[in-house]
């Protein structure tokens, strides 16, 4: 079921990286063989770049690649594991809601004000308003990870479309 947003935000994060590859090497090759950088490629810089780590969060969250820094888990029970993930899943659920609802307030002072870029005068408000709707997605994707965290039948790999990542995949820290 999730299959193709996932397929569409990694095209649509592709694009928007072969973008951000453009430019940088539009301006790098401006500033160094012709002494003249690109105007405003830093502006289209910050903006890509938000809104490529923005459109890949639901993702990591959906396959809970997020890195992990195991401090307790040669002490704690598989319960205490599992009331661990799922209360991580309420709060980044709650964060990203927080995050959402602030930005989308932004991007309504930023359509009152007027923002835009300094160099570029690119209206800040979409961009805003872009973000904000996938920090709600993304802490959609939190509380849909929920079951998959804790190893329910429905949770299993390739019930939702998107691909389990095998534990000796994930990213852990031992301290």
């Amino acid at each position: 079921m999730l299959k193709w947003m996932d397929r569409l935000t990694g095209l649509i994060g592709s694009v928007l990286l072969f973008l951000l590859m453009i430019v940088t090497f539009v301006d790098v090759c401006g500033r160094n063989l012709f002494n003249h950088p690109l105007t405003g490629a830093s502006e289209i810089t910050e903006v890509l770049l938000a809104c490529i780590i923005f459109l890949m969060l639901p993702q990591v969250a959906m396959k809970r690649m997020h890195i992990v820094i195991d401090l307790i888990d040669m002490i704690s029970t598989h319960a205490m594991r599992i009331a661990l993930e799922i209360f991580s899943a309420i709060a980044s659920c709650a964060m990203f809601g927080l995050i959402g609802w602030q930005l989308w307030a932004l991007g309504d002072k930023a359509v009152g004000y007027g923002d835009a870029t300094p160099s570029l005068q690119l209206p800040l408000a979409p961009v805003f308003y872009f973000i904000a709707v996938l920090s709600f997605i993304n802490a959609i994707a939190f509380l849909v990870a929920i079951p998959r965290a804790i190893g329910t039948p429905e949770a299993a790999p390739g019930s939702d479309g998107v691909e389990e990542v095998e534990p000796a995949e994930k990213l852990h820290f031992t301290v």
